[in-house]
């Protein structure tokens, strides 16, 4: 009876309480197949991820529109003001963004924008690098989410469309081709 016993014990000890190699390697097998599950559930991330997704974009086309109608859009180059000078969208303002600027410097040149208008800043970026930290700044201060946006695509957009730009690489080229 008393090897009976032992005999039991031993196999319940096998059984129910397993190694610690085997129960590592059981452990990382339930956490692998949990992580497969619920990667499943989320789409696979994109190859291009754009930078600052909670950001509001508008397309070149809409903000042209925009900017042809009522006039009721405030157009705000990020760019340093050597790039600006060279090169803007027509009727747009320079405010440039500096990550390390003074946030307070900055905070008061962003706060002499209008906060009834639709302010969209743009830069000179394919993913709005520059020109999206600006929006999120411009939310900080309390300006409407809906007021204030990024340009898709930036400047490179806006010219590959043919739209009007200002600035002194503009008017040299207009003069060598007229």
């Amino acid at each position: 009876m008393k090897l009976r016993f032992m005999g039991g014990l031993f196999f319940a000890l096998i059984v129910l309480v397993p190694s610690e190699p085997f129960s590592r390697a059981l452990q990382r097998e339930s956490q692998a197949l949990a992580s497969a599950k619920t990667n499943q559930d989320k789409p696979a991330p994109a190859k291009d991820t754009l930078p600052f997704p909670q950001v509001p974009r508008m397309t070149a086309q809409d903000v042209q529109r925009l900017t042809k109608g009522n006039g009721n859009v405030v157009l705000v180059d990020t760019d340093d003001p050597e790039a600006y000078a060279a090169e803007h969208i027509k009727g747009a303002v320079n405010i440039p963004y500096d990550p390390t600027r003074d946030t307070h410097e900055q905070d008061q040149s962003l706060s002499v924008l209008p906060g009834d208008r639709l302010i969209v800043f743009y830069c000179n970026c394919p993913h709005e690098e520059d020109s999206a930290p600006m929006v999120m700044e411009m939310w900080q201060l309390g300006y409407d989410h809906d007021k204030v946006k990024a340009l898709k695509g930036g400047l490179i957009q806006w010219e590959q469309l043919g739209y009007p730009l200002a600035g002194t690489d503009v008017d040299k080229d207009r003069t060598k081709s007229g």
